[in-house]
């Protein structure tokens, strides 16, 4: 038989058996759960929130319409009688690093400062800071911080990253104690 022929038909016949290039699965084989441990059936484990006496979640604009998100979160923070504050943050800012790895590291101050909030973390390069705004939020400096309401909202409350000097927390702590719970 003619070479030629015999590649082409070859190809053809892989093809049209999916071999060279498989089609992808259109159903999604559910998960098979393991069957239940002594410690699945014990009560379920406090929230993060209870052990840190805060919650810390981040938002992405995938999630879905920002102020919707922002009602969403007040209210859960209402739920957990907590404060809900938006913190915008980046991955390539000093002070929000800092803060960052005092809080994971669990720093006595800052686990007090922090307490009984509710921090709603958007990135500014993931929400397109763009002339000092995202959304209704105008800013500076990040990081920054603002109170919201029960609804979501702005309450008028705000911080930023240059309310202290060094990024310690000797520093941090005492500012942001008093902007979470100063009257």
């Amino acid at each position: 038989m003619n070479k030629r022929i015999l590649l082409p038909l070859i190809t053809a016949f892989l093809l049209a058996c999916n071999f060279l290039v498989p089609q992808a699965s259109t159903s999604t084989p559910e998960p098979i759960a393991p069957p239940p441990t002594k410690d699945a059936l014990q009560p379920s484990k406090p929230p993060a929130a209870a052990s840190t006496g805060f919650t810390i979640v981040r938002l992405r604009p995938g999630d879905g319409d920002l102020p919707a998100l922002l009602a969403a979160e007040a209210q859960k923070a209402g739920e957990l009688g907590q404060m809900p504050i938006v913190e915008f943050d980046a991955t390539w800012c000093p002070p929000c690093k800092a803060i960052e790895k005092w809080l994971e590291a669990e720093n006595e101050a800052m686990l007090k400062a922090y307490s009984g909030t509710y921090i709603i973390k958007l990135d500014v390069d993931e929400w397109g800071w763009n002339d000092g705004a995202i959304e209704d939020f105008q800013f500076d400096a990040i990081p920054v911080y603002f109170k919201l309401d029960v609804e979501g909202k702005q309450t008028g409350e705000v911080i930023d990253g240059g309310a202290w000097n060094e990024d310690i927390p000797e520093n941090i702590a005492p500012v942001m104690d008093e902007f979470f719970h100063g009257e």
